[in-house]
């Protein structure tokens, strides 16, 4: 028993310090009603990227990578929610598709040695179709921090999240695609 309880500790110990290899983006729409949209739409959201990482952590020798899975969940999660308050009743029997591709999200950090910065930026393309004809427009966002030492994950996350609701926001609040979507 004596034996068993040190080892224990440092298992526990180790298991602490080890950060999982995913980054977990998770968008929630806080922004409230900012308008009201009379549609009923089906949403989609694809994911485009050439690859899946979504944190890259650039060091002096080393290059390390992240992906996010679910990616493609968590943002359509944020963005029917943010439809769904601003007045849009989601369906997947809706004649009217709403979907978003993904082609950019993506934080950037790079470690100094008692410094880091990180440059997040998301490109989303939306495309909305109905019978016969079609709305698109790209939306992009960027976001900076810098800190001292190295830097935390849980910050990156937050800044990609934060992020990604901007951007989410701004699409729904669009006057050329409200008056699409009325049209």
């Amino acid at each position: 028993m004596r034996k068993i309880l040190p080892l224990c500790a440092v298992l526990l110990l180790a298991a602490c310090s080890n950060q999982p290899n995913q980054l977990i983006l998770n968008p929630v729409y806080q922004s409230g009603k900012i308008t009201q949209i009379n549609s009923n739409v089906s949403t989609s959201v694809i994911d485009l990227r050439g690859d899946n990482v979504t944190l890259k952590i650039i060091e002096s020798d080393k290059t390390k990578t992240l992906a996010s899975p679910g990616i493609t969940d968590s943002v359509k999660s944020a963005l029917d929610s943010a439809l769904s308050r601003n007045g849009v009743s989601i369906s997947n029997l809706a004649t009217t598709r709403f979907e978003i591709d993904i082609h950019k999200l993506q934080a950037v950090v790079t470690e100094k040695m008692m410094t880091h910065t990180s440059a997040a930026s998301i490109e989303f393309g939306v495309r909305v179709i109905r019978n016969d004809s079609s709305f698109s427009k790209v939306y992009h966002g960027n976001a900076n921090l810098e800190g001292p030492l190295s830097h935390d994950r849980a910050k990156i996350e937050s800044q990609l999240n934060k992020l990604t609701e901007q951007l989410i926001t701004r699409i729904v609040s669009d006057p050329e695609l409200i008056a699409y979507l009325e049209g």
